[in-house]
């Protein structure tokens, strides 16, 4: 393991430090430094095919629920015919 040699300085609010200073101790025995850094690098951007993919199944769910709720409107009106017929014929 090599020594860090380098700095980064990166503007941030106080609350916003706050926040993380708070997380760090959360984390255990880290410092705020090695919190931030272990975050920074373990962070990955999602690339464009998976963010594409996700847009497709979103769509997807969405077709799908707007079906499922079409099917639910169906099911209670056919419910509430059959409920008044069956009102009907015990008068």
């Amino acid at each position: 393991m090599s020594l860090a040699s380098e700095r980064l300085v990166i503007p941030i609010t106080a609350k916003d430090k706050a926040r993380v200073e708070r997380k760090a101790a959360m984390a255990g025995r880290l410092s705020t430094a090695e919190f931030v850094r272990r975050a920074a690098l373990n962070y990955e951007p999602a690339d464009e095919a998976a963010a594409a993919e996700l847009r497709g199944l979103v769509a997807g769910f969405e077709e799908l629920h707007a079906n499922t709720l079409a099917q639910l409107d169906r099911t209670d009106a056919a419910l509430d015919a059959a409920l008044a017929h069956f009102n009907r014929d015990r008068v």
